[in-house]
């Protein structure tokens, strides 16, 4: 995150040069630390593709020392050379990969069979450390390949892709740690709830297939995931958060940075933020010609500016924001953000703010787009709040600030569908109070009377996941996403649908609502064992135990009058 190594090649000829300087060199932002997740590879390589490609390959890798295994789903022929000896000649008919660098899982497939090839070949932990693999479609689909997979196609760029695998492949074995970039709390996660499915935003983000289902929950594989963080900025409850850094410290940081800038004399500051990875050397190419009120800000990837981030860069004095794209971002990423600065520029557009204040940089980008001004924002005096790294949190904590300062101030915003803010609506011709809604509800947006049949709604907790839409056994709830500003009556309770108790007809006791069983005998009344069947309509309104008595009564027990 130190932006130092660029002050050599950035201008500073004006006033806003020159308050950029002063600002870089003035942040200081003590990073929270994240856990390690390690790779462990002996250099085991498994080789996948036509025989005569593979034995090549392999003779180049054993030249380096490195071990080898060899798949192909292509009989040698009997005109083949046969000068080539493979110490191990895997064939199968189909093959299946999965897994990451010193734990890779190869499975041969012939008709019915399928082996576990890594435990053929003698490995005690039945997996690869490594795989090259040479086919028309990669086995290992993900945008972002896993660390260790090599996939070789058929386009231009194939020798220089052996090249670089070969190269690659012998400096691949030891053991290796990276930052476990992501946190995870299940007790707040939308993904479903009693085996319904809702939100999906995260795996949908996800470039490296990293996340997959998990019961009522998710899964995240830290060792695929490589931290493109569009989980982070996709998850509508803060269910999973970014690590490395933390969203807080990172908006400290740009709290800080924009705090100097101003303070030295600079104007319009626009943070340009950029991968570590792949768009440093992007901008070192191009930095001394970058406008001065250009703020560069590296991010371990461009995928984790969420709301939460882009919000308070705004709040906090930004007049603008770009990011860059490089070559190598991928698409789910792009999708992603494409529908976050959408839903910040529906907000600031209810609060008057006609042109979007975010733009991509797309590479290749011309000196022209470099410069380009973003429409700036309306005038808001920086805010001093201290970020709480709490998703939802800091995303309020901002829109109220830009609210006080916006030159239109209406009661709501119409939001997109997918945005994570909204209210519930519930027809009460049709709900029953069976309070299913509730059960499935993951962030207390709606509520249970207790012992009174209420139904009641919070639409500050609200995250837009439907769960509760796909959860209602009476289609009564649909959802209306929009953003309520004003906070007390967004935290305000409110009564969605209620009904009077009805009570046993033997015992009196309170169990169900007359909406229900008015609901249920509706539905009964022409099915074959109620249509003609009195006792068994009434029934319907008596209580489990009582329902349990009478019946045992009408075999032959107890006569009714002594129940």
């Amino acid at each position: 995150m130190n932006l130092s190594e660029f002050l050599s090649a950035l201008p500073a000829e004006t006033q806003d040069g020159k308050a950029r300087s002063q600002a870089i060199n003035s942040v200081e932002v003590e990073v929270s630390p994240t856990s390690i997740v390690g790779y462990t590879s002996t250099g085991r390589v498994l080789i996948v593709g036509p025989a005569k490609e593979i034995a090549k390959v392999q003779t180049n890798l054993s030249e380096t020392g490195v071990r080898s295994h060899t798949l192909t789903t292509s009989k040698r022929t009997d005109d083949e050379d046969e000068s080539f000896e493979y110490p191990i000649n895997f064939y199968a008919e189909e093959y299946e990969l999965s897994g990451y660098l010193g734990a890779f899982q190869a499975i041969s497939i012939t008709g019915e069979r399928r082996m576990n090839l890594g435990v053929y070949a003698g490995h005690e932990s039945g997996h690869f450390d490594m795989v090259m693999e040479f086919s028309d479609k990669p086995a290992i689909a993900a945008e972002i390949s896993p660390p260790g997979y090599y996939w070789i196609g058929k386009d231009a760029s194939r020798k220089s892709q052996i090249k670089s695998a070969l190269s690659e492949i012998p400096e691949m074995i030891g053991s290796f740690d990276k930052p476990k970039f992501f946190n995870y709390d299940p007790e707040i996660c939308a993904h479903s709830r009693s085996g319904i499915v809702a939100c999906t935003r995260c795996i949908d983000a996800c470039p490296t297939d990293a996340i997959v289902p998990a019961t009522d929950m998710i899964e995240v594989n830290s060792h695929l995931c490589q931290g493109g963080g569009s989980c982070a900025a996709a998850c509508p409850t803060g269910a999973i958060t970014y690590a490395y850094p933390p969203s807080n410290n990172l908006e400290e940081i740009l709290k800080q940075l924009l705090h100097f800038y101003r303070e030295s004399g600079g104007t319009n500051p626009t943070l340009l933020f950029y991968d570590k990875a792949n768009g440093t050397l992007l901008l070192e190419r191009h930095s001394n010609l970058m406008k001065e009120n250009f703020l560069p800000v590296e991010v371990e990837e461009v995928g984790s500016l969420g709301l939460d981030i882009c919000l308070s860069a705004l709040a906090y004095g930004a007049s603008s924001i770009k990011v860059l794209m490089t070559s190598e971002t991928p698409k789910s990423m792009r999708r992603e953000l494409s529908e976050q600065f959408e839903i910040l520029h529906v907000l600031l557009q209810s609060l008057g703010q006609s042109e979007p204040v975010i733009e991509f940089l797309e590479e290749p980008f011309s000196v022209d787009q470099l410069n380009s001004d973003t429409a700036a924002l309306f005038q808001v005096q920086p805010a001093s709040f201290a970020p709480a790294g709490i998703k939802r949190t800091d995303i309020r904590t901002a829109i109220e600030h830009l609210y006080d300062h916006a030159p239109q101030q209406p009661k709501t915003a119409v939001m997109p569908s997918h945005s994570p803010f909204g209210e519930v609506n519930v027809d009460t011709n049709t709900c029953t109070l069976c309070m299913g809604c509730v059960s499935v509800c993951p962030a207390s947006a709606l509520e249970s009377g207790g012992e009174s049949p209420k139904l009641s709604f919070i639409e500050h907790n609200c995250v837009q996941c439907g769960l509760c839409e796909t959860a209602c056994p009476e289609g009564s709830i649909s959802l209306n996403p929009r953003y309520l500003f004003n906070t007390d009556e967004r935290m305000r309770s409110r009564t969605m649908n209620e009904d009077s108790p009805f009570h046993c007809i033997m015992c009196g006791k309170p169990f169900a609502t007359s909406a229900m069983l008015n609901t249920m005998k509706e539905k009964l009344k022409s099915h074959s064992m109620f249509a003609k069947n009195e006792d068994a309509i009434k029934r319907l309104e008596m209580c489990e135990d009582c329902r349990v008595k009478d019946m045992f009564a009408a075999e032959g027990g107890f006569p009714r009058n002594k129940l």
